[in-house]
């Protein structure tokens, strides 16, 4: 369920998500449930990341990166961030639900022969978790915090010591990683201090129409990289090797995905998820991710296009028209 609060505007009748407008006006609290935390510590983690990530671990000592697992033949079996924790030297990567399991299996696959010891901190007796602070009055909670994308500090917040992480999509802010008994008594002093509680709808409606596509959803192991709009973030092509590095660069150099991810506006009954796209009647695509709340009036989407698409050619999912705005990875963040 949603735990922001909706208001009604006087000048359009339409039902506002306070948690909603709070992303973009205020300072927004999300709940990032079910995300895995894994702790990982030894000899060289970050070498052992960069034999396996699409992307590099930057050498700086607070900087993070968000990367790709793939299987050999170059398909994503998880996204994931590895951030730093200052204090200790250990690495934390952070994973959606459903690419915990292919996390927890091939890194521990490879953490013997490279002496790293990996603990499941979203296991632990008092479970890891991960809070958002987002909007632009985020920082000023957190004592004007000022820090780049993925690039990690230690801060004290109600008696606890927590990791903040810089972030910029959907919404620039930072999550906050910590045991869940911190979070809460940190939640709870953000929320006295004039952070608003928003809920899956409120961040869902922003990560939609930011275009970031979530792992589970717009993004499965049936996808390779350059289908799902996230080449630009993800991929590195001048770091070494990495399983599956050999198609993605195929893909990149040489060729054009079969599909590619969208954003759309809906005209009509929004469709549901997994809908197919049709174009004069023929199959084109698929629906991966409805927007639960209006943005700016509209109804915003995401989903797969084959590269055969028609460009003039209205295109239909269940009862609605569905326009595209733009490629995911190429629209403006």
């Amino acid at each position: 369920m949603d735990d922001g609060r909706n208001t009604r505007t006087a000048e359009t009748g339409l039902e506002q998500d306070a948690g909603y407008e709070a992303l973009y006006a205020g300072a927004a609290l999300v709940d990032r449930a079910g995300r895995a935390v894994l702790g990982l510590a030894g000899k060289d983690p970050a070498g052992m990341l960069n034999a396996v990530l699409t992307n590099e671990v930057p050498g700086d000592g607070r900087l993070g990166v968000y990367a790709a697992l793939l299987n050999p033949k170059g398909r994503v079996l998880t996204d994931l961030r590895a951030l730093k924790s200052p204090s200790d030297g250990r690495i934390l990567v952070d994973t959606e639900p459903e690419g915990a399991d292919a996390a927890r299996e091939v890194l521990g696959r490879y953490a013997p022969f490279s002496r790293v010891k990996i603990e499941d901190l979203s296991g632990a007796a008092d479970p890891w978790a991960v809070l958002g602070l987002y909007g632009p009055r985020a920082a000023g909670l957190l004592g004007g915090l000022a820090l780049a994308e993925h690039e990690s500090s230690e801060i004290t917040l109600a008696g606890a010591t927590l990791l903040a992480v810089g972030v910029a999509v959907p919404v620039p802010g930072f999550d906050l990683l910590g045991p869940e008994s911190a979070l809460a008594a940190a939640r709870e002093h953000l929320l006295g201090s004039g952070a608003v509680a928003a809920g899956r709808d409120a961040y869902e409606t922003a990560r939609i129409g930011a275009g970031v596509p979530r792992f589970g959803t717009d993004i499965t192991p049936e996808n390779f990289p350059g289908e799902c709009g996230i080449l630009e973030r993800a991929v590195s092509f001048k770091k070494g090797c990495y399983p599956g590095q050999e198609t993605v660069a195929r893909m990149h150099y040489r060729g054009h995905p079969n599909k590619e991810l969208h954003r759309f506006v809906v005209e009509g009954e929004s469709p549901k998820v997994g809908a197919e796209i049709l174009q004069d009647g023929k199959r084109v695509g698929s629906v991966t991710g409805v927007a639960p709340l209006p943005a700016d009036g509209r109804t915003l989407a995401l989903g797969y296009l084959s590269r055969k698409t028609q460009p003039d050619v209205p295109l239909r999912a269940g009862e609605a028209t569905v326009r595209p705005l733009a490629l995911v990875g190429n629209s403006s963040r």
